[in-house]
């Protein structure tokens, strides 16, 4: 037992008695995934958040990951390898990717209510295992190529970050300055500035792909 105590009844409230997903759920494209499946899966997600995802939460906190110039990686403590790998054996992290690259279709909503307990029990986890889900949006938004790495990305449990933060711009994603440049042969030549890249190196797999937010050069000024 770890430090985290979830309230999964709460969260059962909101969903189907606050939000009405209970009608919604079993229906159309979410017909494999009723009310009582969800319920089912919430239920295990909070035993193993309770359980293996929050045990090592003190001890990585206390040991922070710690980038090494000689291996060119952050070693995490093995606590948190152990935690890490627990949720990633349960697969849940399927739900919600495209069935062509191995995912479950399941609501947003269900989403959601199950991140809130990986969030409370061990929020690194949550960051480190963001591979997939980053994958599902390449498959989705990308070319053919980026299609089939996607595909690989989620095969292979590849690790992923979000480069965003600039020195001068962070949740304030209008003021971003980093350019990206197409060049002839179809790839693009990026410059910029980033920082405090989360999750950015670490020895839990073999790749991490790193998805760029970059200005197309001649595009507007983007959010305000």
């Amino acid at each position: 037992m770890g430090h985290y105590k979830s309230n999964l009844r709460d969260i059962e409230f909101n969903l189907f008695e606050v939000l009405g997903r209970d009608k919604l759920y079993g229906t159309g494209p979410f017909a494999e995934m009723d009310t009582e499946t969800a319920k089912s899966i919430l239920e295990e997600l909070t035993r193993l958040s309770e359980n293996e995802l929050a045990e090592s939460f003190t001890d990585a906190d206390r040991t922070p990951p710690v980038f090494d110039p000689e291996t060119n990686t952050a070693p995490v403590p093995a606590s948190f390898k152990k935690s890490y790998q627990a949720f990633m054996d349960s697969e849940y992290w399927r739900l919600g990717l495209p069935e062509e690259i191995g995912g479950t279709t399941a609501p947003r909503s269900l989403i959601w209510a199950y991140a809130e307990l990986v969030l409370g029990a061990n929020p690194a986890v949550w960051m480190y295992s963001s591979g997939p889900a980053f994958a599902g949006i390449l498959f989705e938004e990308g070319n053919d190529v980026q299609k089939h790495i996607a595909k690989i990305a989620v095969d292979k449990q590849w690790g992923s970050t979000m480069v965003l933060t600039e020195p001068d711009a962070g949740s304030d994603v209008g003021a971003g300055r980093t350019k990206a440049v197409q060049q002839e042969d179809g790839s693009w030549h990026i410059e910029g500035v980033k920082r405090f890249i989360t999750s950015g190196e670490h020895d839990m797999s073999e790749n991490i792909l790193h998805y760029v937010l970059a200005r197309p050069e001649g595009a507007g000024p983007g959010t305000k």
